[in-house]
């Protein structure tokens, strides 16, 4: 029988108080901004129109005529996240499994710290690598008159994510109780069918939200992107098309545009849309993921 003491009932309370106030600031933040870009875009949302606005094709803000959509960006932007993430899930995964089940704990312990030092590099070196040997491989190799493409920031950001997805990922599968591990093994199966079959599956819940965590990162990238993309407002018609996501544009314009103008007010409204696509991408997961808590614990 655990018996609490007075003093040790007040830091508990005292410590989750504390954890309740820092949500609630975040979450103040969180809804602060997007009041804020809210406020700015709207007259985008009441004078174009939402469904205008996300589906229209052409982006002429300046023009005397002005006309603002942002489909094309809109496609770039998921062409090149969920490209990233295509790339970098499997690595991700076999990375996190190599360190978490068949590495030695020194050569495990050696990768890690190589591994956060990823996160540490500047996107925009990141870029400027990219653009200067990947670029030029993919217009040597393959004839082109110009290798930026939509394929070629995925595979930058693939390498930005990557550190998310090991990480997280090998934390979820290090969480799983060792007394499966036990159980498994004992029964005589492999170490591979073991952990494809029973490691994976209990820890899937923490490998999607590394997953998530590695989307988010993604959507969000600019100078990366900026760099490699190839920056044209087309709608781009494949993984190997030219484009430009949303965070390229709201960069390469917002410097030059004028608060109180249309063009100035689209390109919040763009960056409301971003926001809320990672946002729902979230909160959808989450949602799930306690629904099926919700029906484990009924059974």
């Amino acid at each position: 029988m655990q018996i609490f003491t007075p003093n040790r009932d007040f830091k508990e309370r005292l410590f989750a108080t504390g954890i309740t106030i820092m949500a609630a600031f975040f979450s103040l933040i969180l809804i602060g901004i997007i009041f804020f870009m809210l406020q700015e875009s709207w007259p985008v949302w009441s004078e174009a129109g939402v469904v205008s606005f996300l589906t229209g094709t052409v982006w002429r803000p300046l023009s005397n005529i002005p006309q603002v959509g942002i489909a094309p960006m809109l496609v770039s932007t998921l062409w090149v996240a969920f490209g990233a993430l295509i790339i970098a899930a499997p690595l991700g995964l076999g990375c996190a499994i190599f360190m978490a089940e068949v590495a030695p704990a020194w050569l495990a312990a050696a990768i890690r710290p190589m591994l956060n030092m990823l996160t540490g590099i500047p996107s925009v070196v990141y870029g400027f690598l990219g653009a200067a040997v990947m670029v030029r491989f993919f217009e040597v190799t393959f004839d082109l008159a110009s290798g930026e493409s939509l394929f070629a920031a995925s595979l930058v950001l693939a390498i930005m994510v990557l550190p998310f997805v090991v990480a997280n990922s090998e934390m979820a599968l290090r969480a799983v109780p060792s007394e499966y591990r036990d159980a498994g093994l004992s029964l005589g199966v492999s170490r591979p069918y073991f952990t494809l079959r029973v490691l994976v599956p209990m820890a899937w819940k923490g490998i999607l939200g590394a997953l998530v965590l590695a989307f988010g990162r993604a959507m969000g990238e600019t100078m990366a992107v900026l760099m490699l993309a190839g920056n044209t407002l087309l709608l781009p018609a494949s993984w190997f098309s030219k484009g430009e996501p949303l965070p390229a544009l709201i960069a390469l314009e917002l410097g030059s545009s004028t608060p109180g103008t249309l063009h100035y007010q689209s390109l919040f409204a763009a960056g409301l849309v971003l926001v809320v696509i990672v946002f729902v991408v979230n909160l959808s997961i989450h949602i799930y993921l306690n629904r099926v808590r919700n029906e484990v614990n009924r059974s």
